[in-house]
């Protein structure tokens, strides 16, 4: 096994306005937008990342949302606001949050490529205005200087992907008899995917990556490397059964909303992974059964028409030696010790 933190990159300089208190975990929330996306870290050195922002509402409920488990983690603001890609369930919110939250540097992949879709094309110019001037693109390779984390580094950005380690000679096995899926070239292909690592403990959230690159980024090569948490890619659907079997996460979180996300084929495709211990999801996936949905003390929000909104959040020794997951509506906590 090879890990991330071999591979060579640049380093983008940060200008985050995040007040550096020390603090005794790696928190990780996975904040409940309904099937959107909205994924907030803090470091032990007080740092903050967010990727994505879920929808755009008139109530501002997601912001509402994301401003509660940023002040549950004792932040007022956002070192960084990270853009998977420039769909309304990932993008929407982004001018909302932003005329209530300060954010030090916006990174994203790139323009849109969905610019004249009639539905895409309004949330991609909202967020060229709200963004004006704190934009930055970032490729394959490049990383964050996050204080309190060993790396965090994007592994593929706008259809493009990090180059393979050095001494990557052999063929990854999981690749035999897979074959290599219809190229996807709109915004889910071109989602932001990074690996974070701290100690023994690497956590991967690739956004809506769709199967093409899931697949470009194990095979022939492994680019990645096992890591212990995944975010399911694409809110529990569309995925490359090989790639999480590459992967091989010990624990994987769902952004399933009750009504978006969480197929039966996506649930199987995340339990490929040899070593999978746990699945969690943000909501019971309504459409599904219950042979395809994870125990109720793994799912935090379980009915339809529950509107909590509660959250999963794991906490990540400061040592990556070991984390636990919570579920915030009924304070379940599983420990699981990292790779």
């Amino acid at each position: 096994m090879y890990r991330l933190k071999t591979i060579l990159g640049a380093t983008l300089l940060g200008i985050g306005g995040t007040a550096m208190a020390q603090r005794d975990t790696l928190d990780i929330y996975w904040i409940d937008v309904e099937g959107g996306a909205a994924t907030l870290i803090v470091t032990p050195s007080g740092q903050s990342a967010l990727m994505d922002a879920g929808w755009r509402r008139d109530d501002d409920r997601d912001g509402k949302r994301i401003r509660a488990a940023m002040a549950d983690a004792g932040v007022e603001s956002l070192d960084y606001l990270i853009v998977s890609h420039f769909h309304g369930d990932h993008a929407g919110g982004i001018p909302q949050l932003l005329e209530q939250v300060q954010v030090g540097e916006i990174i994203d992949h790139g323009d849109s490529v969905e610019q004249d879709s009639p539905r895409h094309g309004p949330i991609w110019d909202a967020y060229v205005s709200a963004a004006a001037g704190q934009r930055r693109r970032v490729v394959p390779g490049d990383t964050l200087p996050l204080a309190g984390v060993d790396d965090f580094r994007f592994v593929a950005a706008h259809h493009e992907i990090v180059e393979a380690p050095s001494g990557a000679a052999t063929a990854n096995p999981r690749c035999e008899g897979a074959s290599a899926f219809e190229e996807d070239l709109g915004e889910n292909g071109r989602s932001l995917a990074y690996v974070l690592s701290l100690g023994r403990f690497e956590f991967a959230d690739v956004g809506d990556l769709t199967p093409d690159v899931q697949h470009e980024l194990v095979c022939p090569h492994d680019r990645i490397g096992e890591i212990d948490l995944l975010q399911a890619p694409h809110h529990g659907n569309d995925i490359a059964p090989h790639f999480v079997a590459t992967l091989n996460p010990i624990v994987a979180v769902s952004n399933t909303g009750a009504s978006k996300g969480g197929g039966p084929e996506g649930y199987e495709a995340m339990h490929a992974a040899p070593d999978l211990a746990a699945y969690w999801q943000l909501h019971r996936a309504s459409a599904s059964d219950d042979a395809h949905n994870t125990a109720d003390r793994m799912t935090a929000n379980p009915t339809e028409d529950d509107d909590q909104g509660y959250w999963i959040k794991t906490e990540v020794a400061d040592d990556g030696s070991s984390f636990t997951l919570v579920n915030g509506r009924n304070g379940h906590r599983e420990t699981y010790l990292s790779r």
